[in-house]
């Protein structure tokens, strides 16, 4: 694989019933999208007719099955909310479930070997900023994402890149950020991403998008990113993985 390759795509938390209408956006204007859909949340979730309008068009990856905080589980309960998580979504769907989400981007290197035995491709994180492609961690493909569908500021991305004391984040934010309008960083990274390479990956939460009215400003960059398709293809999360690693294809 050529590293200086471009590629986008776009991942969407909760199972929220208004990723319905997330999807009809991606399919209006070509865009790969992977759901992370739990069995079960506080807020309200697909019903598994949902869920099924999703297939085949989009990819489904598991958000364990009652959206808990890994870290703060035992290592039973924590491998019955990955390995079962992945077990329900392939009955609901009739689809394979390649693709795995920790709830709050929690998770820990016990939790990625769990990842690894339940039979999952990767598992994505909630790590701002990167153009990276997924990174092989403790047996899994571990992958980052570059900015998330919600007006967040200075204070919330040097947050994010310190933690993970990535400052390869933090100045990409310097030069590409600046500002809370997360749309506009966007298109400056997407279109950077064609020039040096890497994952261009969008990711968010569809209620979040309501309650933030950030809809119309999603829409723009969809249609940025099918006006860029043919230099930096659309693939769904487990597609990228494929890409990364090949022999993972069966």
């Amino acid at each position: 694989m050529m590293t200086s390759a471009a590629y986008a795509t776009t991942s969407w938390d909760d199972g929220h019933p208004m990723d319905l209408r997330v999807a009809a956006l991606l399919a209006r204007y070509g865009i790969a999208g992977t759901f992370y859909v739990p069995a079960r949340t506080q807020m309200e979730t697909m019903s598994a007719v949902e869920i099924r309008q999703l297939v085949p068009q989009f990819e489904l990856g598991a958000h364990t099955l009652n959206h808990i905080d890994l870290t703060k589980a035992d290592d039973d309960t924590a491998w019955s909310e990955i390995a079962d998580c992945k077990i329900w979504i392939e009955d609901v769907a009739g689809t394979a479930c390649e693709s795995f989400c920790p709830p709050l981007g929690h998770f820990e290197v016990r939790h990625l070997r769990m990842v690894r035995r339940a039979g999952y491709l990767g598992l994505r994180t909630v790590e701002l900023m990167s153009l990276d492609f997924p990174r092989r961690e403790a047996g899994v493909l571990v992958m980052p994402t570059t900015v998330q569908a919600y007006p967040h500021g200075l204070a919330a991305v040097a947050k994010n890149a310190l933690k993970r004391k990535n400052f390869g984040n933090l100045w990409r934010y310097v030069l590409h950020g600046r500002t809370s309008e997360w749309h506009a960083t966007a298109e400056s990274l997407l279109l950077h991403s064609l020039a040096d390479g890497g994952v261009f990956h969008l990711w968010g939460h569809s209620w979040e998008l309501t309650d933030s009215a950030q809809w119309d400003r999603l829409s723009d960059l969809l249609r940025l990113m099918r006006d860029l398709r043919g230099v930096a293809p659309s693939l769904t999360n487990g597609q990228v993985y494929k890409t990364v690693s090949p022999e993972t294809v069966s």
